[in-house]
């Protein structure tokens, strides 16, 4: 009877091992297949950027850049899809190596450990590749900030996204997200963040990331000042640079009882963001809390899915 439930049930049972493999045996960033792809979409972007060519042709170069590279990622894991002998055991390796979470709170926890024992230059150093912004002044409180930030951010787009779009549309478009979000990293470690070539992906990802962005946001404002994080949202959040980033970064705010957001300077030009909340700034010791609330977030909505499987099951 048990097998028969496996069976018929596969598609959840690999979507449950693939959490649990990402928790317990996260990939090592130096042999993640990830690592690969964001220094080939690193080198596409610098063979195709240039600065000084009119918007038209850097609009037409994204657009052409993105479709090209999902395109042909995409066509192999179809057939590929379409032939495994056991497409949902395929479709949970698809989401494991999709999904990023772990890894990034063991480094969060490791930077914070190295601002409180006043070791800023390691830090700084440890904390370069999660940001596409210049670290090399920020103070303590700006490296914990912008670590905070970053792990909010990539947390909720390399997690609770991927799951989302995972649940509700398949591998697929889970993966063809995850390759968006990929590109835009890699391109933006080169590329300011006002150029015109970005604006087509930040559109389009705007667009994907609208609902499951929001929702994270609501489910983090209802765990703990719930009425601040409303308050917040409605002040700051939606008049962000970026609405998505404004709402979990408001929440998360709220939560924390912190100072978030603010100028942040990239290529040597200081870009002045809007600053959340008149808290106090952040600490080390605020970092784990973060990864508290956002594991609570992971907890519920775990639940949530889990409570509608066995629901289907009656």
């Amino acid at each position: 009877m048990l097998s028969n439930i496996v069976q018929n049930h596969l598609d959840f049972v690999a979507f449950i091992i693939a959490l649990l493999a990402e928790r317990f045996f996260p990939l090592v960033s130096w042999y993640h297949p990830n690592t690969v792809l964001t220094a080939v979409f690193s080198a596409i972007g610098k063979r195709i950027y240039k600065p000084s060519e009119p918007k038209s042709y850097l609009y037409l170069a994204s657009i052409l850049a993105c479709t090209l590279v999902l395109s042909v990622i995409l066509i192999i894991l179809v057939l590929l899809l379409e032939f495994a002998f056991y497409p949902d055991l395929l479709a949970g390796l698809i989401l494991y190596l999709c999904l990023e979470s772990k890894a990034i709170d063991k480094k969060a926890l490791r930077i914070a450990k190295l601002v409180k024992q006043n070791q800023k230059s390691t830090a700084r150093e440890l904390l370069k590749p999660l940001l596409a912004r210049e670290v090399n002044k920020l103070s303590a409180p700006g490296i914990i900030k912008a670590l905070i930030e970053s792990l909010i951010l990539r947390t909720a787009r390399n997690y609770f996204v991927v799951i989302f779009i995972f649940l509700l549309f398949g591998p697929i478009a889970a993966l063809a997200y995850r390759l968006l979000t990929l590109m835009q990293q890699a391109w933006r470690t080169d590329i300011s963040p006002n150029s015109h070539f970005l604006k087509p992906l930040k559109i389009l990802l705007y667009i994907i990331e609208f609902i499951p962005i929001r929702l994270l946001a609501l489910t983090i404002a209802a765990s703990k000042a719930s009425k601040q994080s409303m308050h917040y949202i409605k002040h700051y959040g939606r008049h962000f640079y970026q609405k998505n980033t404004g709402w979990i970064l408001s929440a998360c705010s709220a939560s924390l009882g912190v100072q978030l957001g603010g100028p942040a300077v990239y290529f040597g030009e200081r870009f002045n963001k809007m600053r959340i909340s008149n808290e106090r700034l952040p600490k080390a010791e605020d970092v784990p809390v973060i990864i508290n609330r956002l594991n609570q977030a992971r907890a519920f909505w775990l639940l949530v899915i889990i409570s509608i499987e066995i629901l289907k099951l009656i």
